[in-house]
């Protein structure tokens, strides 16, 4: 065999190595995105199953705090209380809508908070009745347009409805928050929407609480002293 052949031979050998060590990295490398798109599908999966299992009313009253605002939302044409049938979710509602991801940061954000609260605070001892009156910061204008695109497009049989918040989509229509002013939002004008009668369903504010138990301890107190009066009568008559 002459030295070329014996050259050519093992640039073949050189080859068909580098072809080998190629099919081989194509191989790991194919099977890796296999495995990384599985687990990728899995997890979507899994996080879309979770954002619609923690997403409506039946998970929120679930805890205890919440069933006053369930019996009211119950109530309300957005639970599902009237000839439409429309039933909005509590997420519909409560969370930016703006894009995906803000509604998924949101949705952490929140679920973060609520577990603090419920774990490491007392959630009986929030007053919710002073809540409501921050409700700009937990009903968002981007999760009421999501369904009510309607008055934007002006589609509506009733033009009006369109006519009434044409101030509103103009940006003109101003109100005042504290001592501030600032552009109005759905709930500045619909302040009970999506808990019909919600402070019929409410406890007490905390103030009002304390007042009570105050009043029922003196009433106790005063019940006692009447019937521990009641019993020594007979004595001093005795006597």
């Amino acid at each position: 065999m002459g030295q070329e052949e014996k050259k050519e031979d093992a640039n073949l050998e050189e080859t068909e190595k580098k072809a080998g060590k190629k099919k081989k990295i194509l191989l790991i490398g194919g099977g890796l995105l296999g495995v990384g798109i599985v687990v990728g599908l899995i997890i979507s999966y899994i996080v879309v199953e979770a954002v619609k299992l923690t997403s409506g009313p039946a998970f929120c009253k679930s805890c205890h705090v919440m069933i006053p605002m369930y019996k009211a939302y119950s109530k309300d044409t957005h639970g599902g209380w009237g000839y439409s049938g429309f039933v909005a979710h509590c997420t519909d509602c409560h969370l930016d809508h703006s894009s995906t991801l803000k509604y998924l940061i949101n949705k952490v954000q929140v679920g973060l908070h609520d577990f603090k609260v419920y774990v490491f605070m007392d959630p009986d001892a929030v007053d919710w009745h002073g809540k409501r009156e921050h409700r700009r910061h937990f009903v968002y204008d981007t999760g009421c347009l999501h369904c009510h695109e309607n008055l934007l497009a002006a589609t509506m049989k009733k033009r009006r409805a369109f006519i009434a918040h044409k101030a509103y989509f103009s940006g003109k229509l101003i109100v005042r928050i504290g001592e501030h002013k600032d552009k109005a939002r759905c709930v500045d004008c619909h302040k009970h929407v999506g808990h019909k009668d919600l402070g019929k369903y409410l406890p007490p504010p905390p103030k009002e609480e304390k007042l009570i138990e105050e009043s029922e301890k003196l009433i106790e107190e005063s019940i006692k002293i009447l019937e521990k009066k009641e019993k020594e009568k007979p004595k001093e008559e005795k006597h």
